[in-house]
């Protein structure tokens, strides 16, 4: 039988070892997935151990011993910068949800180059809180929605904005109507 461990594959281990790396480049491929990138430590493949224990960690019956309240708490008492920088984004909450959906939509359509130089972002501001006001004071969701369609090449232009109930956004997709 041939060497089953090629000697490029004991000199790269060795080699990470030394460097303290957890990962090396195997000569051999892993048999289910075809990727050279092994542990050190049980000479496993990295790609198929990752896929093997996200199956464990997401199996709420076998993780419930260690998702108690007792280190949800000690987590954000050894993490208090984050806890305090999450109440700050939080904090403003009506101010908050208009804000971040107005940045989300201006990003997305600069990423697109969708956003033309003269938009006004106070007005584009405007139309996302009079669409939340619309939902509280009604009771039905409603969307800012593009009338020519982002995707279709619409621009993020206070111009090209309305106002529609999910229902209606939703069915409309990236359709085009007129």
């Amino acid at each position: 039988m041939a060497n089953q461990f090629p000697q490029i594959s004991k000199i790269n281990r060795e080699t990470a070892i030394k460097e303290g790396k957890k990962v090396y480049l195997s000569g051999t491929p892993c048999k289910k997935c075809g990727t050279n990138e092994k542990h050190v430590s049980s000479y496993s493949c990295v790609k198929c151990n990752i896929e093997r224990n996200l199956s464990k960690l997401y199996d709420k019956e076998l993780m419930v011993k260690y998702r108690t309240k007792e280190k949800y708490d000690l987590y954000w008492e050894n993490n208090k910068d984050k806890k305090i920088a999450k109440q700050k984004r939080y904090s403003e909450s009506e101010k908050g949800i208009i804000t971040n959906n107005a940045k989300a939509a201006r990003r997305r359509s600069r990423v697109k180059n969708q956003l033309p130089n003269d938009a006004d972002f106070d007005i584009i501001k405007q139309i996302y809180e009079d669409c939340r006001k619309l939902s509280i004071e009604t009771g039905v969701p409603h969307e800012v929605d593009h009338i020519v369609p982002i995707a279709e090449g619409g621009l993020h232009h206070q111009d090209n904005l309305q106002i529609l109930t999910r229902t209606e956004n939703r069915k409309k997709s990236s359709k085009l109507i007129l």
